[in-house]
């Protein structure tokens, strides 16, 4: 937040001769003056940590604050050893950012209450013109990450050298890309609506990141956040943040095949970052595709899935006449079967502790296998066809 915000609760402070503070929407703490000793234990909470109590929330809500045109006075409430506040709504061009508050340990004359207002006004205007000025700065943004998750490699550089020189990404240390991606069950695209849920998850999950180590913006079917790999460090539940919250936005549980993030690898520069935007989203299309890998898949860690989902699949499942789909259509159990012989390097033992059946059955099933199939299980190249073809059914969900 500015410093003139600051400035400004000092000066109102300073003449109103008491503590002054600003919070968000949220109750998230933005400024605050100095305070004396005889300070509630509300106010204590929220100077140390920035955001109010949970049980203080609560309370909070309860007054419809958002709603609010005129100062509304809160009474003591022993149980949260809270004094008697005043909370007078910030607002600017019909917005509304949040409330300024001061503690009414005596009660407050209506002269210096009309001054407090004032002072109200001024931060709405100037919390109004940091939304304008950081939306504009987020578009510009946006368009620059477009550019540099794009093929052209010219663009990529010039891009990135923008970002840092105009100061709208630190680049500190490696860079990291999420990928969400929201699957409809009936493979429609995503609407407007579900670009804007995806947008806001995006910038709620941004929130636990520094602002000048976060890029964000919502491509047709899925959305992309570039950080450092500090910051996620710092923030390791990140990608599960950005899970979560695409989720709750995106409503309607029924609706998505899946909802999953991909993480890509960390790349040394700001203008390798479309390397880490492929693994992130060929992480995210392995997950939608393989529910083992759900919610969050790495890129790192696909296996044999992260070699599939760089080739052509068709050719290894395609036909009805094809080693896989006779697999599939003799008996499913035949399919299971094959692909954990297959997963467990031809442990029968192991296969047969899996599917909770003697091992003798494990063994008809593989001669089973290799009758439907045609395919030697002793022979080690026609093993490997028929693994990467089951493993590429599994990526074109056609089990």
């Amino acid at each position: 937040m500015s410093n003139e915000l600051q400035h400004l609760v000092d000066a109102l402070a300073q003449r109103l001769r008491q503590p002054v503070a600003i919070d968000d929407t949220a109750f998230r703490l933005l400024a605050y003056s100095g305070h004396g000793e005889d300070v509630d234990d509300m106010r204590k909470a929220v100077v140390l940590t920035r955001e109010v109590p949970p049980e203080g929330l609560a309370w909070l809500q309860g007054f419809a604050l958002s709603k609010a045109a005129q100062p509304v006075r809160l009474p003591a409430n022993p149980a949260l050893q809270t004094d008697p506040r005043i909370a007078i709504p910030v607002r600017c061009q019909g917005m509304h950012f949040g409330c300024l508050w001061l503690i009414e340990h005596e009660p407050i004359a209506d002269t210096e209450l009309a001054v407090a207002v004032s002072f109200a006004g001024q931060a709405g205007e100037l919390l109004f013109r940091e939304r304008i000025l950081s939306e504009l700065q987020n578009a510009r943004a946006g368009e620059l990450l477009r550019d540099l998750v794009s093929d052209d490699l010219e663009k990529r550089g010039c891009a990135a050298a923008q970002l840092t020189e105009n100061g709208l990404f630190a680049s500190r240390g490696a860079t990291v890309v999420l990928v969400v991606l929201a699957a409809p069950a009936d493979g429609s695209d995503l609407g407007e609506d579900d670009r804007l849920a995806l947008s806001m998850a995006l910038d709620q999950a941004a929130h636990s990141v520094p602002e000048r180590e976060c890029l964000r913006m919502v491509r047709p079917t899925h959305g992309v956040l570039v950080t450092t790999e500090p910051a996620q460090r710092h923030s390791p539940k990140l990608a599960t943040a950005v899970h979560e919250a695409a989720c709750r936005l995106l409503g309607k549980a029924g609706r998505w095949r899946s909802v999953v993030v991909g993480v890509g690898p960390a790349v040394p520069t700001l203008a390798d970052v479309v390397t880490s935007y492929r693994g992130a989203l060929q992480a995210a299309r392995v997950a939608d595709a393989v529910p083992r890998f759900r919610p969050v898949a790495k890129s790192g860690e696909l296996g044999v899935y992260g070699l599939l989902a760089g080739l052509p699949l068709d050719g290894l499942t395609d036909g009805p006449d094809s080693t896989v789909n006779r697999l599939l259509e003799a008996d499913p159990t035949l399919f299971a079967t094959a692909e954990l012989f297959l997963d467990h390097a031809g442990d029968a033992r192991t296969v047969a502790e899996l599917l909770s059946v003697h091992r003798a059955s494990v063994y008809q099933r593989l001669r089973r296998i290799e009758q439907v199939t045609g395919v030697d299980l002793a022979d080690g190249e026609q093993r490997l066809a028929l693994h990467l073809g089951i493993k590429a059914a599994r990526m074109q969900r056609l089990v």
